[in-house]
């Protein structure tokens, strides 16, 4: 299946982002990573962060940085958290998607690289198309490496001279091939991969503490002020800055040196309801960024050989109906727009819907779905899980 088929019966857009991940290394921090979800259609007001799930390979705290050493940046297309203390690097995969595997090498980065930063990397940003990490220190000197072991550098060094304070985090938007800045303070600039300040400083962020990583709503949505959200953590709170009077949001952390945009589906709160003793989760293979072509609808944890009904639509109904077992019915039957595909759980239980997202644009969306299941326990003899929101992101 192509999104692009779907596309005559496209809505204006009004989701923002879907999820953020916290990186809060220990010892400052619990040694974990949590990821939240942001704003969505489907759910109004402040959701709780995930349970969080263990740093894989922890690195030692690095002190003496003249801004709080450490980052972390997202691989949409791999579904690889990078991380880094400020002198050495790996990544791991989130544990949300099919799409991941073993951690990834650790490596320090090259003692040239920083020489030219000046000190340890206090922001990181990868360019994962042209596999470029856009590293920095508090002094704000940015070059352009392979990560990979020996971290070769493929951008020359440019400096961004309009900090008023250390640099803290960093964030590489692929929607206008431009980077988004946070210094100490948590005000955020928008530059040029050489530079050049291409937008007026947003912020600060009014909240209490220093400012750790910025990181910018991917889905190239655009709030009430005509801006993309725009997060900056502090201590165990984050929020977006380009929303005057956004609320304050916890993000999991104690300390996080670094957040990152992560492109998983928006859902309700809480698992699908059980039907029959059974409860099937419903998520995605892997992150929802353009060019992804592994991406595709999964639901888990079913019978072998159920028959399910993956059904996607641009419009769903806030308060559902208590038609089937499990979850409420959230999509409209009768709509125009909606669409469905059957397909039978293989010996594990699980069935996926493939949608490839070669081509299609970021921000598309957003779309809602749900699965219907075979459950013998409810007089329909159906089921469904509880409703996915889905939106195409950039890098």
């Amino acid at each position: 299946m192509r999104l692009d088929s779907l596309l005559p019966f496209a809505l204006a857009a009004t989701a923002a982002a879907q999820h953020v991940v916290t990186y809060d290394p220990a010892p400052a921090g619990t040694g974990m990573f949590f990821e939240t979800q942001i704003l969505s259609p489907i759910v109004a007001g402040v959701l709780p962060p995930d349970p969080g799930y263990m740093i894989a390979t922890p690195l030692p705290a690095v002190v003496g940085a003249n801004a709080p050493a450490g980052d972390a940046t997202y691989d949409g297309l791999r579904n690889r958290i990078w991380h880094t203390n400020g002198l050495i690097l790996t990544s791991q995969s989130s544990p949300n998607f099919a799409l991941g595997g073993a951690p990834g090498p650790t490596f320090p980065i090259a003692g040239a690289v920083l020489a030219i930063t000046g000190g340890p990397i206090c922001g990181m940003a990868l360019n994962p198309v042209a596999n470029i990490l856009y590293v920095a220190s508090g002094g704000g000197i940015v070059v352009g490496i392979t990560p990979v072991p020996g971290t070769p550098i493929v951008v020359p060094p440019f400096v961004l001279p309009f900090l008023p304070a250390p640099l803290s985090g960093m964030d590489y938007d692929s929607v206008t091939n431009t980077l988004f800045v946070c210094d100490t303070n948590g005000l955020v600039f928008n530059c040029t991969l050489g530079g050049v300040l291409v937008a007026p400083p947003i912020g600060p962020m009014a909240m209490p503490g220093i400012a750790g990583d910025v990181c910018i709503d991917k889905t190239t949505q655009l709030n009430a002020f005509g801006l993309r959200a725009i997060y900056v953590c502090a201590g165990p709170a984050m929020r977006d800055v380009s929303t005057p009077a956004a609320p304050v949001r916890p993000n999991g952390g104690i300390a996080p040196t670094g957040l990152a945009f992560i492109g998983r589906a928006a859902s309700q709160p809480g698992p699908s309801g059980t039907c029959g003793g059974i409860t099937p989760t419903y998520m995605t293979t892997s992150p929802m960024t353009t060019g992804n072509a592994g991406f595709g609808l999964w639901v888990r944890n079913l019978p072998p050989a159920t028959f399910v009904i993956f059904a996607v639509d641009w419009v769903f109904n806030p308060a559902g109906l208590p038609i089937f077992g499990g979850s409420l019915l959230h999509l409209i039957p009768g709509s125009a727009s909606l669409v469905t595909f059957g397909a039978i759980t293989n010996a594990a239980g699980e069935a996926v819907l493939p949608i490839n997202l070669i081509g299609v644009p970021p921000g598309t969306g957003p779309l809602f779905t749900q699965v219907v299941w075979q459950c013998a326990a409810h007089p329909t003899g159906l089921a469904i899980t509880e409703m996915q929101s889905i939106q195409v992101t950039g890098h």
